[in-house]
């Protein structure tokens, strides 16, 4: 059986259900100055692939998840699994939600060629039922990792454009046309990623990619060539509003890669090579840190020293 099959049949009332925030009773709080409703993190980590984005959303729960909190991770990168078992191989309390999962049907046509809008339902079924049980048991969570961002909006893109060939507004997936119709690929992502970052849990992170910034230039012979000049967040304009904090994670090497996205760091010895992050945001607590950069990891003669960012657990 598939996830399509075993979803419940929402039903809308205009009374709000037992558990969720937005209620009488929490408006009536606000008044009363409770603060037991604050959240703590709406964080965005952006970065290379490999630049441990998980595993520092991860670590900055450390505590919770010791303590036996849960925690969901929606796996949209087809990676973050391999990290919780890595970090937490024994942990119970870690869900990770496979999307992309080779072994569901329902999220392939009958050619097998994958169905983007089923994914895109998909990961919104998933999300209804995560909501039922963080308001069932409120308490009992410390947040929320969607991991892979940047990947779910090339899902939102892929099924913007499976709809427009089949309304024959263009005559293949790759065709052009009217800029207007980006709004449905945005209101897909947008949807999934304002409804997770409501959810009434502690902490909630999301993770996107870094893509590169290319331009034209002169490569010494005057020859006019495609460089990559630098990099830049693989989201949605407006989607940075979104987060109160943001971290961007890059790759140091002795010698810097621009190509690769990898960074310069002389102080590195040959062979060596680490992951740092520069504090792009960070609204409320923390604020002296935007700006500063600080080393997450490194390695060195093949051995990982992980040192995250420990001041943001205080």
């Amino acid at each position: 059986m598939t996830w399509g099959t075993q979803a419940p049949q929402a039903t809308k009332t205009t009374e709000a259900p037992q558990g969720v925030v937005y209620n009488e009773e929490y408006y009536r709080n606000i008044f009363k100055n409770n603060k037991s409703q604050s959240v703590d993190l709406r964080m965005g980590l952006v970065g290379w692939e490999n630049t441990a984005k998980t595993g520092l959303a991860l670590s900055m729960m450390d505590a919770e998840i010791r303590a036996g909190k849960k925690v969901a991770v929606f796996d949209v990168d087809n990676s973050a699994k391999s990290t919780v078992d890595y970090i937490y191989p024994d942990a119970e309390n870690i869900m990770v939600i496979p999307l992309h999962d080779e072994t569901d049907d329902s999220i392939f046509d009958a050619e097998n060629n994958v169905d983007y809008k089923a994914l895109v339902d998909k990961t919104n079924w998933f999300v209804n039922i995560l909501a039922e049980e963080v308001a069932a048991n409120p308490d009992d969570w410390a947040g929320v990792v969607f991991d892979g961002g940047s990947t779910f909006l090339k899902w939102c893109e892929h099924a913007m454009r499976a709809s427009l060939l089949s309304r024959g507004i263009i005559e293949t997936e790759d065709g052009t046309f009217n800029q207007k119709e980006w709004r449905e690929r945005n209101r897909m992502n947008r949807n999934v990623l304002t409804r997770i970052h409501a959810l009434p849990v502690p902490k909630v992170f999301f993770t996107f990619h870094l893509k590169p910034v290319q331009q034209y230039m002169d490569d010494g012979t005057g020859k006019k060539v495609l460089m990559t000049v630098g990099d830049r967040p693989d989201w949605d304009k407006g989607t940075m509003r979104k987060f109160s904090q943001q971290i961007f994670l890059n790759r140091y090497m002795k010698k810097a890669d621009v190509a690769a996205g990898v960074k310069g760091d002389k102080t590195l010895a040959d062979g060596e090579w680490a992951i740092k992050g520069t504090i792009e945001e960070m609204k409320g607590k923390n604020m002296e840190y935007v700006g500063t950069t600080h080393t997450i990891l490194t390695v060195k003669s093949g051995k990982v020293e992980w040192t995250e960012l420990p001041f943001l657990n205080e």
